[in-house]
Formats: structure tokens, C-alpha cells, sequence
């Protein structure tokens, strides 16, 4: 009997632990400073020279300025040996102050001319996230109904976001000034295109509980840009299908800072969202007790089992013996 007091005693541990159901909930939010740690970690373990060369070559082939950059700065900052001297070729030859400055009054007329995020961030969007681009998206509402044109409702129902966040800034003491940032930034996300089809779907604006989705949204986008750059989470907003993405977004950004681009263009979506969380102590606690009370009960029977067949053994050799003498 007290060679089954060990698992006895573990079974009834392991019974107490479930006992508190600890598989309801068996993943916990990380703290902000241990998932800074973690996707830190993470990036400097997947982003090695060889990756990050091979994705400067796709970047600089396909002239995406702010990926150059990004993974520019990412070479530096992990001091990884990558031949930087064609990505800063091309950066320089993009940058210059003449070529920028006819980039950003094309860029002003029309978005879809910016050559890149961080452009269209510094010349178009403070426009577009004011008052008068709320009241602009108006216009263009309001024409289109004049026209008998089709409305973009969605376009429209971000703007009067913008105006009522606007509003509210005076009487919420600055609160509500996430919430128009974020508005502003999918609308004109909108209007490049660059909302994913999941999300313009969600937050189509013929049903008016959408709402409320869309004030969620814009204020999770509004601290992503807070803690980041506009032309940061415009690349960003491409990764958000679903109200629980953006917030799953806005939870890297405020670990990670702005940094937040390289993160998720190492990890990807997948893994930088599943970092945010870790599995509970309880959960953790009970798992290793089934397997400790597992493998006790397996060690038990093992014993149990070798002794009978040892003590058959012993009888087939013994039964021999015992008729020669008899």
C-alpha cells in the first residue's frame, strides 16, 4: 500500500486542480512588459541574416520603400552582416527633397499616386483625418445621392465617426481623439483600397448596430497609430479582418511600440496575435499533475505486471525441480 501512497496522493491533487476548472479559461493576457520580452525574443530568433536578406531582395525588387527601410533598420538593430548598399541606393534616389516634394503635392490631389505609406502619411492624411475631410467624405455622399449614384455608406458612416469623436473631445477631456484618428485612418484606408474584404463587410454601414463595431475599431486603430506612426498602421490595417484583430493589434502596438512593423512583418499575424496571450498557472498546474498521475499510474501497473511475470518465471523453473524430487 505505500508503494500507491505517491500516486494516491497525486490523483487527489490532480482532482482539487480540476476541480477548479481550470481548461475554461486556460490562456491568460500577457502583461505588457513580459509580451515586449516575448515578441522581442521572438523576432530576434526568426529574423536571421539569411531571412532578412532574402526579404531586403524582395523589397528592394519590388521598390517597396517603407519595407526597405524597415528591414534597413532591422539589419542594424540586430546587427545582422546583410549587403544594405542597394536598399539605400534606392532610398536615397526616392528621397531626394525635389522628388519629394513633387511626390507629395500628387500625392495630395490624388492618394493612389503615393509611392508609399510613409508619402501618403505625411501629405494626404492629416487632411483626410480633419474636420474638413469628415465633411469632405460628406460631400462626396451627398453628390452621389444628388447624382442618383450609389452611396459609400461606409465611407460616409466613418466620417460621421470623425465629426461626432470631434465633438466629443471638448466634453470627454481628449479621450474621444483616438477614436477620430482611428476613423479618419479607415477611411481613408477606404479609400485606398487597403481595408480587407472582411472587415469592409463588418462594418458596412446598412445596418446601424454596425455602429458602434466602427467606434470600437476606430479607437483600437487610434492607438495603433499612437503608438506607431499614420504610415505605419495603414500598412498595418491590412492585417485587421475582424474587430477582435484590431484589438489583438492595438495590444502588440502598445508592447511594442514602433517597433510594431518589423514585428509583425517577421512573425506574422499568427504568431505576434497568439504572443499576446499564455497559457494560465492553473491550466499549466493541472496539466503537469495528469501527467505526473499518468505516468504514476503506469510506473504502478508496470511494477505490478513485472512482478507477476517474475513470479510465473520463478514457478516454471521451480516446478521442475519439485517433481524430480518428488
Amino acid at each position: 500500500m505505500l508503494r500507491l501512497l505517491p500516486l494516491a496522493l497525486t490523483l487527489g491533487a490532480t482532482v482539487w486542480a480540476l476541480s477548479s476548472n481550470p481548461f475554461a479559461a486556460p490562456f491568460v493576457e500577457r502583461s505588457q512588459a513580459e509580451l515586449t520580452l516575448t515578441l522581442e525574443r521572438m523576432v530576434r530568433s526568426r529574423a536571421d541574416a539569411e531571412w532578412v536578406a532574402a526579404e531586403l531582395d524582395k523589397a528592394v525588387q519590388a521598390e517597396d520603400l517603407d519595407r526597405t527601410a524597415m528591414l534597413v533598420t532591422l539589419a542594424r538593430d540586430l546587427d545582422r552582416a546583410v549587403d544594405v548598399s542597394a536598399a539605400k541606393a534606392l532610398l536615397e534616389a526616392r528621397e531626394s527633397w525635389l522628388a519629394a516634394a513633387k511626390t507629395c503635392a500628387a500625392c495630395m490631389a490624388e492618394t493612389a499616386t503615393c509611392p508609399s505609406l510613409t508619402m501618403l502619411g505625411s501629405c494626404a492624411v492629416p487632411f483626410e483625418m480633419s474636420p474638413l475631410g469628415d465633411l469632405n467624405a460628406l460631400r462626396r455622399a451627398g453628390t452621389a445621392w444628388w447624382d442618383e449614384e450609389e452611396i459609400d455608406r461606409l465611407d460616409a458612416g466613418l466620417a460621421l465617426v470623425g465629426l461626432g469623436a470631434t465633438g466629443a473631445v471638448v466634453l470627454s477631456g481628449g479621450s474621444s481623439l483616438t477614436v477620430k484618428a482611428g476613423a479618419g485612418m479607415l477611411r481613408t484606408a477606404r479609400r485606398m483600397g487597403s481595408i480587407t474584404p472582411g472587415m469592409a463587410r463588418l462594418l458596412d454601414m446598412n445596418d446601424a448596430a454596425a455602429r458602434p463595431v466602427l467606434r470600437t475599431v476606430a479607437a483600437d486603430l487610434g492607438t495603433v497609430r499612437t503608438a506607431t506612426s499614420t504610415a505605419a498602421t495603414l500598412r498595418l490595417m491590412r492585417l485587421v479582418d475582424t474587430p477582435e484583430d484590431a484589438t489583438r493589434l492595438a495590444r502588440v502596438a502598445e508592447a511594442a511600440g514602433p517597433r510594431t512593423p518589423r514585428v509583425m512583418a517577421v512573425l506574422g499575424k499568427s504568431r505576434a496575435f497568439r504572443a499576446t496571450v499564455r497559457l494560465s498557472r492553473g491550466a499549466a498546474g493541472a496539466l503537469v499533475l495528469i501527467w505526473l498521475t499518468a505516468l504514476q499510474a503506469a510506473t504502478a501497473f508496470a511494477t505490478w505486471l513485472g512482478g507477476r511475470v517474475l513470479r510465473a518465471g520463478i514457478d516454471m523453473v521451480d516446478r521442475p525441480s519439485l517433481r524430480a524430487q518428488s
